[in-house]
């Protein structure tokens, strides 16, 4: 039932659905290492579908998978509606210290630029490879310390530049947000919902129901 949130949220805001799952997919390998070793060590049988039984490790190790995937899911959902600016500002409005939410600014923002720069550099080497030659495991030294050289000068640039446009410690929304009905309606519909979920086991009696009305 949980799954229906990040559903509702992606019909509302027009999503594209293969996007979000792709990025959902590239996660849950490491999440899928954390589980892999749980049917090994937790092999009671727990439910059995005919001649087929389901140890709790295979359990705990779905369960891992699908918390993993709402988890992910959620996230990359709230940034793509929200906003990673507007998500800092509102860290800094709950009272979160201000230098981590300009951290997580930075980070944002110069992470594009630094896999630009990676980028650079490494199609720099592939051209100065001729027919192959130099383009094993040695030549990664110096292409990481060539990238991080340019990432040091490119960073002091960019700093100058902020501290000529005025950059005193804190980044200034362009929009100012409320927090109005509209938002307390939402906040409080989706929280006495999930507070169901966790408290009734709402699959077990829609299976019930179903049961009843198919008996």
């Amino acid at each position: 039932p949980f799954f229906l949130y990040p559903l509702v949220i992606l019909a509302l805001a027009d999503l594209p659905t293969r996007h979000i799952a792709r990025k959902i997919v590239v996660v849950l390998p490491f999440a899928l290492m954390v589980g892999m070793f749980n049917p090994l060590f937790d092999q009671t049988v727990l439910i059995r579908l005919g001649p087929l039984g389901i140890s709790g490790g295979w359990l705990s190790c779905a369960s891992i998978l699908v918390r993993s995937t709402l988890t992910v899911g959620a996230a990359l959902i709230l940034v793509a509606t929200t906003g990673f600016p507007a998500i800092c500002q509102a860290l800094d409005q709950l009272g979160l210290p201000r230098i981590f939410t300009v951290q997580l600014l930075f980070l944002y923002r110069y992470l594009f630029l630094l896999s630009e720069e990676g980028g650079r550099t490494a199609r720099a080497r592939e051209l100065r490879a001729f027919a192959g030659k130099g383009l094993g495991l040695s030549s990664y030294g110096s292409m990481l310390s060539q990238l991080l050289l340019r990432t040091w000068l490119r960073a002091e640039r960019v700093h100058l530049a902020m501290l000529a446009r005025g950059f005193v410690g804190e980044f200034h929304p362009r929009r100012t947000t409320r927090f109005g009905i509209r938002e307390f309606l939402f906040l409080a519909g989706w929280s006495g919902l999930f507070l169901i979920f966790r408290l009734l086991n709402v699959s077990q009696l829609l299976g019930a129901i179903v049961i009843r009305e198919l008996g």
